[in-house]
């Protein structure tokens, strides 16, 4: 099969249309910088439901979820379960070492007035639209939620 390619370099038109789209994309990407140009978010819309939640690792590997305010348990993680949460933990505590910030500060869980689930760091600023990572994993943390 590789015979009948043998000996012969691609198209000399597909090899100018590939260079010219790279170094439009570079140029566009350079004039955006240089202009400060960004693209418009989505706004975020105000919250109808919050609750601080701190998460303490424990010593068999499992995590507990606590009320900030109260103190009161609200979910237990077990060892080597829940992923996504345990992935979106490490990402946030993460951040936080890169501000060498306070790692035990809660983490704030919003529900918005159009339904969306965030979870934001006050510490660094991150806010999570929990919903682009699919409903079960926004389900993940809708638990902390209710169970008020």
């Amino acid at each position: 099969m590789s015979e009948a390619f043998e000996g012969r370099s691609p198209p000399r038109v597909v090899l100018i249309a590939l260079s010219a789209l790279v170094i439009l994309t570079i140029l566009g990407v350079g004039l955006a910088r240089l202009t400060g140009y960004k693209f418009e978010q989505a706004p975020i819309l105000p919250e109808v439901e919050s609750r601080d939640i701190r998460f303490v690792e424990q010593a068999d590997g499992s995590v507990e979820v606590r009320d900030a305010a109260t103190g009161a348990l609200i979910q237990t993680l077990p060892p080597g379960e829940e992923g996504f949460v345990r992935g979106i933990l490490r990402t946030m505590t993460f951040e936080r070492k890169r501000y060498r910030a306070d790692l035990s500060q809660p983490f704030h869980l919003a529900r918005r007035a159009n339904g969306m689930l965030t979870l934001e760091d006050p510490v660094s600023g991150v806010l999570i639209d929990l919903r682009a990572y699919g409903i079960d994993n926004e389900g993940a943390f809708a638990a902390f939620m209710q169970t008020r």
